[in-house]
């Protein structure tokens, strides 16, 4: 049976299928390793936050600096072994958050000063942010930015079943083609 189909295309079966698979092979294909997702929030006047690969690894031993909005340094802690972080805010201004893995990725993240407590002292004479006041979507919106980035089995499944369906209506032409040449040759005997 096996060699039938072989033969059913001329030859051209084996080659057909090595050179599918070697296209399949020699596709490039993204790579999520480097890109770093960065969220955080405040809770009881400190900022808690969490750096992940976007393969969801965690961002162990990463360096988290704060800077306010003048770009001077005002805090810096670590990311523990599940990729979190907390840095206790001393002061009520935008609060910008590196995030340096010391391997040349980072990310950045900014905390808005309207997301922190009112009793906390100004930082020097930079203002609070003209922002609007805390948006409660911005932890969601920040992860559907991340899940659209995701590949997931079932796009991975929904490409061979493209695939596979192009290939099967390839083959029902190719052996719709092979029964015309058969019967043209019985004609012609």
């Amino acid at each position: 049976m096996s060699r039938n189909l072989w033969n059913a295309f001329g030859g051209l079966g084996l080659s057909v299928v090595l050179y599918a698979i070697v296209g399949l092979i020699s596709c490039p294909l993204p790579a999520f390793a480097h890109g770093i997702h960065v969220s955080a929030h405040v809770h009881d006047g400190a900022i808690h936050g969490k750096a992940q690969y976007s393969d969801d690894t965690p961002v162990r031993g990463a360096t988290v600096t704060a800077f306010d909005g003048a770009g001077e340094k005002i805090g810096e802690t670590t990311t523990n072994e599940k990729g979190e972080f907390s840095l206790e805010a001393k002061f009520r201004c935008d609060h910008r958050l590196l995030i340096e893995t010391g391997d040349g990725h980072g990310q950045q993240y900014i905390v808005r000063a309207t997301q922190l407590p009112r009793d906390l002292p100004p930082r020097g004479d930079a203002p609070v942010s003209a922002a609007s006041g805390e948006d409660p979507l911005e932890g969601i919106r920040h992860d559907l930015v991340r899940l659209r980035k995701q590949l997931w089995l079932r796009d991975v499944l929904g490409g061979l079943g493209y695939i596979l369906g192009i290939a099967g209506i390839a083959f029902y032409f190719l052996g719709v083609r092979r029964k015309q040449s058969e019967r043209r040759g019985q004609r012609q005997q």
